[in-house]
Order: C-alpha cells, then sequence, then structure tokens
C-alpha cells in the first residue's frame, strides 16, 4: 500500500482511484463494507482504490476542551487497511486552515484537481469541509458536475444500532471488550514497542514485555486475556496487565505488560501486537508479591480457557 502524508506528495500524473474519505477510526465492520465495496469497483474499473483519512481526528482540533481518545493510532489504521487491501491512502493533517476549506474547495482541489478521482463510495453520515457543509447529496453534485460518480453503502446494524467509531470507544472504555470485538470484526488492539522494565515478572516467575503504547486507545486498568502477535508474525496467548501496579505502588501512568504463553525469548525493542479478547479482573492491589502471584496463576488459568487450550 501507498502512502501519501499530502497533497504536495502525490505524483504530478492523477492517481485516478475509486476512493472513500473518513476517519476510518477502528476501521469497524460498517467502514469494512464500504472498503469491499471500494474493492469490488476498483476491480470492475480496473482502477486501484484509495482511502482518504485524516491525522489527527478532527475532534482534537475542534474541540481540544473534551477528552477524546482515537480508537486506533494511525499506524494501526494504516496496518489495517493494507491488511483488507487496499492500494493507496492519503492522510492529511487536520489543521485550522483544512477546517477551514471549504466542501467545494475540497471537492475541486483534492478530488479532483490533484486526484481525479473515477468514483467515490461513502457512508450516509459521510461529511467534508468547512462545518462539515459537504454531505452525500453534496458529494454527488460535485461528482456530475467534475466528472466522477457517487455511491452509497448503507450503514451495518449491531443490536439494533449502526455500527460506529462512537459506539466502540464508549464499549472500549467500559472494558467490553467481546462487545467491542462484534462491532470491530476483530478483537480491539493495542500495539507498541518492547521496553526494558523493573523484570517483577520474572522474579514471580511470570516474565512480561513492557509495550510502550503506540496510540491507540486502552480500556480499563485490569487483566485481559489477548492474542500476541510478535515480530514472528506467530499468534501466541497471553494475559496482559493494564495498570499502575497498587502492589508495588509504582506511579500513576498506566503501564501495559504482556506475559506471553509458550514463549521464552528477547523481545525488547520488538513490535508487538496485543489483541484483547476479555477482561479477567479489575486491577486490585494485594498485601505482597505471593498472593499477587498465586491471583497470576488462576489469571493465566482463565485466559487459557478464554482463548482455547
Amino acid at each position: 500500500m501507498q502512502m501519501y502524508q499530502d497533497i504536495e506528495s502525490l505524483p504530478k500524473t492523477p492517481i485516478e482511484p475509486v476512493a472513500t474519505i473518513g476517519n476510518f477510526d477502528g476501521v469497524h465492520r460498517g467502514h469494512q463494507a464500504i472498503l469491499a465495496k471500494l474493492k469490488e469497483e476498483g476491480e470492475r474499473l480496473g482502477a486501484p482504490t484509495m482511502v482518504i483519512t485524516f491525522f489527527p481526528h478532527p475532534r482534537q482540533v475542534l474541540r481540544p476542551e473534551d477528552e477524546f481518545h482515537a480508537v486506533m493510532s494511525l499506524r494501526e489504521r494504516m496496518r489495517r487497511l493494507w491488511d483488507l487491501g487496499i492500494d493507496h491512502t492519503l492522510v492529511l493533517r487536520f489543521d485550522a486552515d483544512m477546517a477551514e476549506l471549504t466542501a467545494t474547495e475540497f471537492a475541486e482541489e483534492i478530488l479532483w484537481d490533484a486526484l481525479k478521482v473515477r468514483a467515490m463510495y461513502v457512508g450516509r453520515d459521510m461529511s467534508f469541509g468547512h462545518r462539515r457543509e459537504g454531505d452525500v447529496r453534496f458529494l454527488a453534485s460535485q461528482g456530475r458536475k467534475l466528472g466522477f460518480t457517487v455511491g452509497l453503502v448503507e450503514a451495518i446494524f449491531s443490536g439494533g444500532q449502526p455500527i460506529s467509531s462512537s459506539r466502540i470507544r464508549d464499549l472500549v472504555l467500559a472494558g467490553r471488550m467481546t462487545e467491542a470485538t462484534r462491532l470491530l470484526g476483530r478483537p480491539h488492539r493495542v500495539a507498541g514497542t518492547v521496553q526494558e522494565g523493573d523484570k517483577r515478572g520474572r522474579e514471580l516467575g511470570f516474565p512480561t514485555a513492557n509495550v510502550s503504547a503506540d496510540g491507540g486507545m486502552l480500556p480499563p486498568n485490569g487483566v485481559y486475556a489477548a492474542w500476541v502477535t510478535g515480530p514472528d508474525e506467530v499468534r501466541r496467548r497471553g494475559v496482559v496487565n493494564i495498570g499502575v501496579r497498587p502492589t508495588f505502588k509504582e506511579g500513576d501512568a498506566p503501564v501495559v505488560e504482556a506475559h506471553v504463553l509458550d514463549f521464552d525469548g528477547d523481545l525488547y525493542g520488538e513490535t508487538l501486537i496485543l489483541e484483547l479478547v476479555d477482561r479477567i479482573r479489575a486491577e486490585v492491589r494485594f498485601e505482597g508479591p505471593a498472593m499477587l502471584k498465586r491471583q497470576i496463576v488462576r489469571d493465566v488459568i482463565e485466559a487459557k480457557r478464554l482463548l482455547g487450550e
């Protein structure tokens, strides 16, 4: 997948893609329906596919006072789009200038002048341009004027409601991982680089990899059953602890630690992808290391049950 970080980095000859536009935070099942239609139409027309997206999330710029968390980091978003077979991504920096760009200017300068899009496929609640003035009807009218077609992809429903990034954020923040998985189409991921820690897990008999999370949303502090994928791309069972390690009174910033089952090796400096399948328990302060160790044994047993032997 070719990633472009601004208009200037695009090739001089327009790509002429079948494209979509949006934040695609989480790349959930609703997004996946749009991407599937994009690929289908791209194959029919013999055209490449492109996702036009933004970073940072517009809410972080327009409403900085809100405590907003993106479901996934930009790196994870790109990794997911790559996995789903998208050919190109254009990541537009969302800043004050982008916020002032009108929907007409966006359509003419980016969709047409820079890209010469052949077709656009979007969801019903799509919006773009200053004060979100560009909706599906506006995009269709611009397409007729400039020379591209516009297709609507209907929402995917779960539990009687359309799947959305905001629903997923609420579920992850509540630690309801199995429900988040149903909307995402896969477990919620936390990815990052393994850094050297204080080796407390090893002293307890359960060595852990300290993962410096790359900016994706963290669920509430607690212990989670997870699939762990390392540099060898093998998916292994694991137990992930997210929290402040209250038994040792070690600070207020949450630490992400992964104990990988059936693995013994050096992971320092490597990237781990943690897929959080289910929450085993909340974070608890124990009277000492011995009681904590006994609980970790029970956590491992429960993780094996949840993930399958």
